[in-house]
This record gives C-alpha cells, sequence and structure tokens, in this order.
C-alpha cells in the first residue's frame, strides 16, 4: 500500500508539473523569482552546502554572497526552464538556444563519425538534452543515472527524449553502444558530478579543490576511438542560452592517459569563472575530502 501510494503521488506531482509548464514563460519567471527568495531566505536550501562550495573555489575579486543569491535565482529559472521543455515547441525551444559553430558537428557527420559530446551542470543543461537531436545532425544520446524515484524518472525521460534524444543508464552503456555502433551518434556526458562510490576516475585541481571526476568519457572515447568535443555553455539573456563547441581530440587512441578529461576539466573550470553563478553549486561535489561537508 505504501508503494502504491508513492507511486501515485509521483504521478501527481508529474502530472502538477505538466500543467505548470502549460504556463507562459513570463508567468514562469515571476513564479522563479518568488521561489529563489523562499530558497534562499525562507527555506534556505542547501545553504551550507552553497557557501562551503564557494568557499575557496573563485578569486578574491569574485563577492561570494553577492554570486550565491544570483545562484539561487537561477536555480529557479532552471528549474522552471526545465519544467517548461515537457511541453514546449521545437521553435520555441530553438530560439531559447542556440549554437555559434554547428559547422564542427556536421563535418564529423559528413565523415560518418560518431561523437562524445561533454558538458557540465552548468547554464541549463536541461536546454541541451532537449535541442541536441534537433541542433546536430547526429542521433543524440544522453548518459546518466537515473532518478531515485522509479516513476519521475520513467516520466521525465519520456519527455526529454519526444525531439528523439534517447536515454540510456550509465550502468549499460557498453551494451547500448554496442547497440548503435553503426549508427552516427553523439553521446552527451554531463561529466562534472561527483563520481561515487570506488570508481574515482580522474584526480585533478578544479576550483582550487582536490577533485575526482567520472572517467567514462574518456574511456568509451579511446574504446570507440570517437571524437571528443565540449559544449562550452553562455547566458546570454534570461532563458537564453549560446553554445560554443570546442575539440577536444580528433584521435583518442593517439591521447596520453587522462588527456581527455584533464582537457575537459580545464575547460569547465574557464567557463565557470567567466559567470560562476550558472554552475550547480547546490550539488555535494566535493565528497571526497575528508570532513568537507
Amino acid at each position: 500500500m505504501k508503494k502504491l501510494l508513492s507511486k501515485l503521488l509521483s504521478y501527481f506531482l508529474f502530472f502538477l508539473l505538466l500543467l505548470i509548464s502549460l504556463l507562459p514563460f513570463w508567468i514562469l519567471y515571476l513564479l522563479s523569482d518568488f521561489l529563489a527568495f523562499l530558497l534562499f531566505y525562507v527555506i534556505g536550501y542547501r545553504r551550507k552546502v552553497v557557501f562551503k562550495n564557494l568557499e575557496g573555489s573563485l578569486p578574491e575579486t569574485f563577492d561570494t554572497k553577492k554570486i550565491a543569491w544570483q545562484f539561487y535565482r537561477f536555480l529557479a529559472d532552471v528549474f522552471l526552464e526545465s519544467v517548461k521543455c515537457f511541453t514546449i515547441g521545437k521553435g520555441n525551444l530553438l530560439s531559447r538556444i542556440t549554437c555559434d559553430n554547428p559547422e564542427i558537428m556536421e563535418q564529423y557527420a559528413r565523415e560518418n563519425r560518431s561523437v562524445i559530446f561533454m558538458s557540465g551542470h552548468y547554464c541549463n543543461w536541461e536546454y541541451l538534452i532537449y535541442s541536441m537531436n534537433i541542433i546536430f545532425p547526429h542521433w543524440a544520446i544522453g548518459v546518466g543515472k537515473p532518478l531515485s524515484d522509479e516513476v519521475m524518472n520513467k516520466l521525465t525521460n519520456a519527455r526529454r527524449a519526444r525531439f528523439g534524444m534517447k536515454i540510456i543508464n550509465a550502468k549499460n552503456i557498453r551494451e547500448e553502444f554496442n547497440k548503435d555502433k553503426d549508427k552516427l551518434t553523439a553521446s552527451l556526458f554531463l561529466s562534472d558530478q561527483y563520481p561515487g562510490g570506488s570508481h574515482k576516475g580522474i584526480h585533478a585541481l578544479f576550483l582550487n579543490k582536490e577533485t575526482d571526476f567520472l572517467f567514462g568519457a574518456e574511456k568509451y572515447a579511446v574504446e570507440y576511438n570517437f571524437p571528443v568535443v565540449y559544449a562550452d555553455f553562455e547566458r546570454i539573456q534570461r532563458g537564453h542560452y549560446r553554445i560554443h563547441l570546442v575539440k577536444i581530440t580528433d584521435t583518442p587512441k593517439e591521447c596520453e592517459y587522462g588527456y581527455i578529461m584533464k582537457t575537459y576539466i580545464g575547460l569547465l573550470e574557464q567557463t565557470i569563472l567567466r559567470d560562476p553563478a550558472y554552475w550547480l553549486w547546490s550539488h555535494k561535489r566535493w565528497k571526497q575530502i575528508e570532513g568537507f561537508y
């Protein structure tokens, strides 16, 4: 009975989010302003985590208190923009996320080369998930961990896939890659999350902290000899984003161990330091540092 009630609640919450997604953007941004105030000043959602993550991560020239408030405003925007993606039209979505050099992916398509596409939880990564299959000629594949709520995971991924992206569980990468080895694909890895468990991958200095990174993107790039491209995100104005593609390597099999991940880490850090408020500071990124949280 308890499990059934939990599932019914998840369906109800998703239906509620679906209704919210039908609201126009101007109303959603009014809701976002209110939500940001609640998260920061009333609820204090992960405030200790956010300030702890910001501590020592940025040069002294940055005002961390100001950035923290900007981050909460942005977090509320990302949440409601992501909800809007449940029902957003293709034209509306493409007016809000653009790529200024898609010819990089078009060239790989002409060469019939599948690609490992790397980014992070910066700007609105959900826009990227929804739009990749439209913007680029490759069939988009999203690699990630499932949500803890089985119902919400199923329903959310169904929405994410409505413009053609295939969502796969990170645990089944090799199986899924082998299924699609004869197809032209672009596999999206958001590699900035804490890896967890014993699979630490690559260790590097990131935002002035010793940090562990998931190694999967490099592992599969080398194994399948897929070129690696980084998506550098920029926020143009509220609700509008631009991507600039950066080649990491055309020849992964010839790279030294760790080159791809360390290049990605350096590029991601540059992106974050350009506009720090737009990274996911509420995530417990540095669990590997004993006593950090």
